[in-house]
């Protein structure tokens, strides 16, 4: 795994990937796949793994708006440590469920997302996920009240 990432920051990254997958319509497909991937690595155990992804795409579904990202916190958490133990298991999946959550998200899965700042006076917020030059900024200023 020296030439990836270490099995924690992709673990995060899929963890990542596969809760904010969770909340759009082509979850049961990205489900599917990891699904397969867990069963060709470990046959006994996938059921298991995904009985455990349904279980958080479950809570999810049935959290209210207002409860939504802490959900969406605690099961990146879990499921990173689930991942975690999985690609400790089986270092040489690494590579495999790289190129999986890579192919699986697409190129706007991971970069997508919303960060709202406010009552910042003169400064600047950079959030990057990648190249900086990769990244773009809105900024529409609240009206003034």
């Amino acid at each position: 795994m020296s030439e990836l990432m270490s099995a924690g920051d992709l673990a995060a990254m899929g963890a990542a990937a596969l809760v904010a997958e969770m909340t759009r319509s082509t979850w049961q497909g990205v489900r599917d796949v990891v699904a397969r991937f867990f069963g060709s690595r470990d046959e006994e155990g996938a059921a298991g793994q995904v009985l455990q992804l349904d279980a958080g795409y479950e809570l999810l579904s049935r959290t209210d708006d207002a409860n939504q990202p802490a959900v969406e916190n605690a099961l990146r958490t879990t499921l990173g440590i689930q991942l975690e133990s999985f690609l400790r298991s089986h270092p040489d999946a690494a590579a495999e469920f790289q190129a999986l959550i890579e192919k699986t998200t697409g190129a706007s899965g991971l970069a997508d997302g919303t960060l709202t700042v406010r009552d910042n006076t003169n400064s600047q917020i950079v959030v990057s996920r990648g190249s900086i030059i990769g990244n773009t900024l809105h900024y529409r200023p609240e009206a003034q009240q």
